[in-house]
């Protein structure tokens, strides 16, 4: 019995000496060789990761990629200067109190032009560092000065570090870039910011405009942080200094180079605010690629600070609108293509046609005029004559081959792992005709011609029409982006002009260059006489739309152009959406603004 309890004995110790051994070989494996693996599913090793559970960080900056003009301006993407305050315990009042006793705290409190208490107050919020608001949504940015005395005075738990900021201050005209927001659910803590630091961070995501086509390749591998090591209880360790967290490839982030130029798109926004106008679009193309070199929408957007509720961020010149004369260009294009108009024939305005309460806005009418003179004059009744030797199919099939009821905008397919990359966010198609209207109802039709009825225009495809003409009928697909560039400067996808070619084919080069001397006519003897002092010789067309806004009569205003004649550079589309009846009219006056101030930049 004895020995038998000595064999029991003898065989758990050899039993649990082989657990220790084997306990210890696996504390060594791990210790010293895994310990230097990366961790599945983790871009940092074992080492790391323990490191990172004991520290609190705050983004210095998202890792999202960045926009440049077409010259290589900024457009987002600003290094700035913050304070960092890192919270001492998580006892909010230990916290507190040793934060505003300790020596420097009032004079930091007088630099950055608060209180004490307000200070003590978001010194105090949560357990994780984070910078100085000053009780509003964004971190506040320090001047020089500010820094350098902030340095001098080294407060203890108090940091000046620099941050990215993404947009400027104040409100813009740049709908089309867009903004960001908080994703909710699992976008919150994907993989790659899990392993940063232990507590969340969120994460923003395009929530429209380019910032939405483009996120895929704009969200980034990581940010960059600042840490502080800290206790089990959280509680600063303040002989281990803070370090920076920052990914580790460089090729990112990414750089968007647009096709905007970012003179001009302020410019225009100046000229805008300046002519008072509250609501409407300016488009300028390129007219050699159709590139886009300033889209401003209006009223303004502050990207920083949005409300979906409201439409201040939506991008109208992306939006249809009803396009009044405007869309006469296609009823003559219409009229030329299918000869529907003899040459030297002539047609009587009397001020009334008598049909369908279609008027002409002379009051006494225009007498005689040909069509050439209908189109420099915007004569309704020379149009609605026009019109009843067409058929509605025509007028769509015209329209359709100039750009219009169809999105025109840059677009690829299987681009960069994406089914389909655009460059305009919710580009409107517009159209000519609701499916159930008949196309043999004569007052439809009637009203179509001149732009009324159902018609929808988008600023943008205006634009685009106009380089259409100068391109003899060839319709092109306006550009917001012309490549992404990695961070060391390589071209990672390049986005080359392309055409937008219609199933109906294209009006004829004769037709084209037929309609821009129209244009021209326009200016010299029709209702664009007021253009005729502009620095450049231009040419374009006028436009009056009648709407109702929450049941009140109100107005769109077109104008849409180019030049200078000779040599034409920029075509141009000018919405003022929704003024008084009778008012001025401002888009032919902002027209010549926005020309004016190309000449001067050129």
């Amino acid at each position: 019995m004895h020995l038998q309890l000595k064999r029991r004995l003898y065989i758990a110790c050899i039993l649990l000496t082989g657990i220790f051994t084997l306990l210890m070989i696996r504390l060594a494996w791990v210790q010293i060789v895994q310990v230097n693996r990366t961790m599945p599913g983790f871009q940092r090793t074992i080492r790391e990761m323990s490191v990172l559970q004991r520290e609190r960080g705050v983004v210095l900056d998202s890792g999202r990629g960045h926009f440049t003009d077409y010259k290589g301006e900024p457009l987002t993407g600003k290094l700035e200067w913050g304070l960092v305050l890192f919270p001492h315990t998580n006892s909010s009042s230990q916290s507190n109190q040793f934060a505003v006793t300790q020596p420097g705290v009032k004079e930091m409190a007088a630099l950055l032009h608060t209180d004490l208490q307000l200070l003590q107050k978001e010194w105090s919020q949560g357990n994780a560092p984070h910078f100085w608001k000053a009780g509003t949504r964004q971190p506040i940015t320090l001047t020089d000065s500010q820094v350098a005395r902030l340095r001098d005075l080294q407060v203890y738990g108090a940091s000046v570090y620099p941050m990215m900021t993404r947009y400027g201050q104040g409100k813009s005209g740049m709908q089309w870039l867009g903004y960001l927001a908080e994703q909710p659910g699992p976008l919150n803590s994907q993989a790659v910011h899990k392993d940063e630091v232990k507590q969340p961070f969120a994460i923003k995501s395009g929530a429209a405009g380019l910032e939405r086509t483009l996120e895929p390749l704009l969200k980034g591998i990581g940010p960059t942080l600042v840490s502080r090591m800290v206790t089990g209880s959280g509680e600063v360790i303040a002989t281990i200094q803070p370090r920076v967290i920052a990914p580790s490839n460089t090729h990112y982030p990414l750089r968007a180079e647009t096709t905007i130029d970012a003179k001009i798109q302020q410019g225009i926004e100046q000229i805008v605010k300046n002519a008072g106008m509250k609501e409407g679009s300016i488009v300028v193309l390129d007219v050699n690629h159709a590139d886009v070199r300033a889209m401003v929408s209006r009223p303004f957007y502050n990207p920083q600070h949005v409300e979906p509720n409201q439409t201040a961020w939506t991008n109208r010149a992306v939006k249809g609108a009803v396009p009044g004369s405007i869309f006469k260009i296609v009823t003559a294009a219409a009229a030329l293509e299918n000869q529907a108009v003899s040459k030297g024939e002539t047609f009587h305005c009397g001020g009334e046609w008598g049909k369908y309460g279609l008027s002409c806005w002379k009051e006494h009418g225009h007498g005689e005029l040909n069509l050439e003179q209908g189109f420099a004059e915007s004569c309704n009744i020379v149009f609605a004559e026009t019109a009843r030797r067409l058929d509605m199919e025509q007028l769509e099939r015209t329209a359709d081959a100039l750009g219009l009821g169809r999105p025109v905008g840059w677009e690829g397919k299987q681009v960069a792992g994406m089914p389909i990359l655009q460059h305009f966010d919710h580009e409107e198609a517009g159209r000519v005709r609701l499916p159930s209207v008949s196309p043999q109802d004569e007052g439809a039709k009637v009203q179509t011609a001149i732009g009324q009825r159902d018609v929808l225009v988008t600023p943008l495809q205006a634009a685009n029409l106009i380089v259409t003409l100068l391109h003899e009928g060839e319709v092109s697909a306006p550009r917001l982006v012309q490549r992404i560039r990695y961070a060391d400067g390589d071209t990672m996808l390049e986005m080359p002009q392309h055409d937008s070619p219609s199933a109906a084919g294209q009006i004829s080069p004769a037709t084209a260059h037929q309609l821009l001397s129209w244009m021209k006519k326009v200016v010299s003897d029709g209702t664009g006489k007021s253009l005729q002092h502009a620095r450049w010789q231009v040419a374009g067309k006028s436009g009056t739309a009648q709407v109702k806004q929450r049941g009140e009569k109100r107005n769109h205003q077109w104008f849409i152009g180019y030049g200078p004649t000779h040599q034409p550079q920029y075509a141009v589309a000018v919405l003022v959406q929704n003024v008084a009846p009778n008012s001025r009219h401002q888009a032919t006056q902002i027209f010549r603004k926005v020309m004016d101030y190309l000449a001067e930049s050129s």
